[in-house]
């Protein structure tokens, strides 16, 4: 069974790449080059693995062997530019061949103008390993992981105005398909955004109207979701002191067939001020009429925008949406050898197949709330990378069993380069997943993974890797806690 299904992947992920190198070289063959990197590479590895079946009792050692084939490309032009980054990689497992498989990861982009029309087209193409289903196991490599592989292949028309004229005017249309290696949340999407501003030779008013539509298709059935967004603003135009505006925000999701399920919405309006310490910094203060009062009350809003310089940002912004409460913050800094990257965000999704659950719908909407820290340190030769994360995914709906997801851990990694051609590194990461649901027992799972590695540059493009990785895996489903080490070896060349 596990070998037809890799003889499936291999047919259903070969038109998806075929298309991609196609794409590929439409783009490429019309791009005017001024740069163009091009770079293959090779490898081979062996993996032992003292708990192949990634058990608690009685656990069996085993061998696997990976080759791999990629490539790197880059081209930029004058009126476009395409990356494409392909990598093949075959399993080979001494212990059961049916687990033996054939793995397609794949990152395509490009655009291109059409001539000076202010028109431009994009595309992407992509392939990645996701978890079938990530409260069997929410681990992604190719060895312990039960995998699937999901692609996408879309297209965008866009136009831009000039800026500096009156008007800024940015539009986009756009089309992707999303598919899946075993079905599940399959579906065509359709994306419309509009954003339409004064251009920098006003000075006296600005004007803000900015809105997208997003419309998802599950492909076999008749689910779909839809998710609508305005937001429009008019005022007085100030670099410094107080900036009045009135403001007007609406948003719309529905799902269901045809979808006609509603599933949350707010209209507000109401008057408001910025006051600018500088041309890009500001505090905003406003009070939001609600104009559908019997499902949502007026609030006052807050939001502040600080770019002291170049290298600093921070803004922050709450208000009230259909679900309650809402935030935004985003903060960026960068000094020296040091940077900073914060974020939180908050905003319905569905067909969102990187966390699916047995039982659960991929097609309903669910309220996301990301928070991720990534900090990283640049040394003369060392690096350090650290990252926070925090993730929530709650039901919409009244009526559904999925009630919540959280997730949480970190991870930190380091690197040291011992002489010109020898780097070792370490890393840890550990994650922490509750699974709560109406009906059964809630599940707790918690993954702590460290990694050892030595990288010796032999020759010119020809690498070796030494990896010692150990894994450790509690939960309170009977059957599901391990503990796995594992030693590898890779030697990699590059041309």
């Amino acid at each position: 069974m596990a070998t037809d299904m890799a003889m499936d992947m291999r047919k259903n992920a070969a038109p998806k790449i075929v298309v991609a190198l196609a794409i590929a070289v439409g783009v490429s063959s019309s791009v005017n080059a001024a740069e163009v990197e091009f770079r293959p590479e090779i490898g081979a590895e062996l993996v032992y693995t003292d708990n192949a079946g990634l058990t608690e009792e009685a656990p069996e050692s085993g061998e696997i062997g990976i080759l791999s084939a990629g490539i790197v490309s880059e081209v930029i032009g004058k009126d476009g530019e395409l990356s494409l980054d392909y990598r093949a990689r075959q399993t080979y497992h001494s212990y059961d061949s049916e687990k033996n498989k054939l793995y397609h990861e794949l990152d395509f982009t490009g655009d291109k103008k059409l001539g000076n029309s202010g028109f431009s087209v994009d595309a992407v193409a992509s392939v990645d390993i996701l978890p079938a289903e990530v409260s069997s196991n929410a681990i992604t490599d190719v060895i312990s992981g039960d995998l699937i592989q999901g692609s996408e292949l879309g297209l965008g028309l866009n136009y831009q105005s000039n800026p500096r004229k009156w008007v800024d005017l940015n539009a986009r249309v756009a089309s992707s398909l999303y598919r899946y290696e075993d079905d599940r949340g399959n579906n065509n999407d359709y994306d419309a955004s509009l954003l339409f501003r004064n251009g920098q030779k006003v000075n006296t008013v600005f004007w803000l109207i900015d809105s997208s539509y997003i419309r998802r298709e599950a492909r076999g059935n008749s689910s779909e979701t839809e998710n609508i967004k305005y937001k429009g603003e008019l005022g007085l135009q100030q670099r410094s002191g107080f900036s009045p505006f009135i403001r007007y925000y609406a948003e719309s999701y529905l799902q269901g067939v045809s979808s006609s399920e509603k599933v949350g919405e707010s209209e507000s309006w109401g008057p408001a001020v910025r006051y600018f310490r500088s041309r890009l910094s500001y505090f905003e203060l406003s009070y939001n009429f609600s104009l559908d009062k019997d499902k949502n009350e007026d609030y006052v809003g807050a939001a502040v925008n600080l770019e002291p310089n170049r290298r600093t940002k921070l803004f922050f912004e709450y208000s009230k949406r259909f679900y309650g409460d809402a935030y935004e913050f985003t903060f960026f800094h960068q000094k020296r050898r040091i940077s900073t990257d914060i974020s939180y965000i908050e905003e319905p999704t569905s067909f969102d197949r990187r966390f699916f659950v047995e039982g659960d719908s991929v097609e309903e909407q669910k309220l996301d709330k990301t928070l991720r820290w990534n900090t990283g340190l640049d040394l003369r030769r060392s690096g350090l990378d650290f990252e926070l994360r925090h993730q929530t995914r709650e039901g919409l709906r009244d009526v559904t069993d999925f009630v919540k997801d959280t997730t949480y851990g970190g991870g930190i990694s380091v690197d040291h380069k011992l002489s010109r051609k020898l780097i070792i590194a370490f890393a840890f990461d550990y994650d922490h997943y509750t699974f709560d649901r109406l009906n059964g027992i809630d599940q707790v799972d918690k993954y702590s993974r460290y990694d050892l590695s030595l990288n010796q540059d032999l020759i010119e493009g020809f690498f070796l890797t030494y990896r010692y990785q150990f894994t450790h895996r509690s939960s309170n489903i009977v059957g599901r806690t391990y503990d796995e080490n594992r030693v590898s070896i890779n030697a990699t060349k590059q041309f």
